[in-house]
């Protein structure tokens, strides 16, 4: 295998890897410049997660993601990406002091963002193939329907084990 083929290979990875760095570089960013927040004692234990509405806007940021990709040369998919980044850091930043909310990010959020970063760099390698007129369909699929598993998951953990969590958390 030459030294071309093997790029053409891993440019999901390394797209994926791009995409996590700039995603962490957000996040750290959000989490360190944001105070923790003292009102969030009162957690209201009473939160019914509504599947549907946990799906659908995820598979509306995944969407954006894939999606913006080709249309905006990638920057559409970096600025979402950077979005949330800093929408999760600055919530991280505003639980840090109470454990018991931040172990309930941690059941969805473990498959939730590795897919939205999927998401991105699908996105991101859609764009690389239209520039250079190479479009694969059928990666380009499989890896939706990765994300639109992943999101599933996802979705279930938040609705049917996040309130788990949230009773037990004190």
């Amino acid at each position: 295998m030459d030294e071309n083929t093997l790029f053409k290979k891993n440019v999901l990875v390394k797209l994926y890897i791009l995409c996590l760095i700039l995603f962490l570089i957000a996040l750290f960013t959000a989490y360190f410049y944001t105070d923790s927040a003292s009102n969030v004692n009162n957690l209201n234990r009473n939160i019914r997660p509504d599947f549907f509405q946990i799906f659908f806007n995820n598979i509306k940021v995944a969407s954006l993601l894939v999606f913006l990709g080709p249309l905006t040369l990638s920057l559409g998919t970096v600025a979402v990406l950077i979005i949330n980044g800093l929408i999760l850091g600055n919530a991280i930043g505003n639980i840090k002091d109470n454990l018991n909310l931040l172990l309930l990010v941690i059941p969805h959020g473990i498959i939730e963002v590795p897919v939205l970063l999927l998401a991105a760099s699908v996105g991101m390698k859609l764009t690389l193939d239209l520039l250079l007129l190479k479009i694969n369909l059928k990666f380009t699929f499989k890896y939706i329907g990765i994300i639109f598993l992943g999101l599933m998951i996802a979705a279930m953990l938040e609705t049917f084990i996040t309130p788990i969590f949230i009773k037990g958390a004190s």
